[in-house]
Formats: C-alpha cells, sequence, structure tokens
C-alpha cells in the first residue's frame, strides 16, 4: 500500500495506476472492515491519510472489495512495460492473509522480459 501512495515513482511504474490506487483501497477497506480493530491496519490507514491526498480521496469512496484475477501493467525500468496475470488464493492455513501471484502468458514478450529479469537477479 505505501509504494503504491507515497513512492514517487509508482504512478510511472504502474501504466494504469490509478485503477491500481483504486482496487488495493477497495481490497484493504474490506480487510479493514473484516478486523476494525487491528492496530496494524489502523496505523497503516492512518498513516497513508496523512501521506497521501490520493489515499484520503479513495478511503472516503468506502469502495470494499476482494482482490480478484486480473491483468496488471508494469513499466519496469529495464525490460519495459510488462502484462502479468495476478490472481489470489485464500491461505487456509492462516486466515485473513492471501497468497498473490502474478505470471505472464507463455511465449509472450511480457514472459521473455520476466525471464530476463528473473536471469538478472540469478546473476546478482
Amino acid at each position: 500500500m505505501h509504494v503504491i501512495f507515497t513512492e514517487p515513482d509508482a504512478q510511472t511504474f504502474y501504466c494504469n495506476w490509478s485503477v491500481v490506487a483504486e482496487d488495493a483501497v477497495a481490497s484493504f477497506r474490506h480487510g479493514f472492515g473484516l478486523a476494525p480493530n487491528d492496530v496494524r491496519l489502523r496505523t497503516v490507514r492512518d498513516e497513508l491519510l496523512e501521506a497521501s491526498p490520493a489515499f484520503a480521496q479513495l478511503w472516503t469512496r468506502h469502495d470494499a472489495r476482494r482482490k480478484s484475477l486480473q491483468q496488471k501493467s508494469f513499466r519496469h525500468p529495464m525490460v519495459g512495460i510488462m502484462t502479468l496475470t495476478m490472481q489470489t488464493f485464500d491461505v487456509r492455513s492462516s486466515p485473513g492473509q492471501e497468497l498473490v501471484v502474478y505470471h505472464a502468458d507463455a511465449g509472450s514478450p511480457s514472459a521473455e522480459a520476466l525471464s530476463l529479469l528473473c536471469s538478472w537477479a540469478a546473476t546478482e
């Protein structure tokens, strides 16, 4: 959450930043609604309300929803634009936690870019 709303490069990294921001706040609000007295969630909310007018505006909408299967496009400084499919899974043994998985379509330019990033990371 903090990265989306407080990192200066976030709006260029996420190709469709406004949609990413809306979805992030709606998902955060959904989780917040399930545990409104959670100190960590309240701290994150309060920090973002103070640090980000964009977060504050989206928070007032009261949109709440879980993450869903969707595509996100990223503008990576080394490999350019990558479009990845994001899918979430509930972690049954740890209620309230989700596993978020991103993948690229096989053989796509995004898969090639992701593979290149992985090979760079492996050599570092």
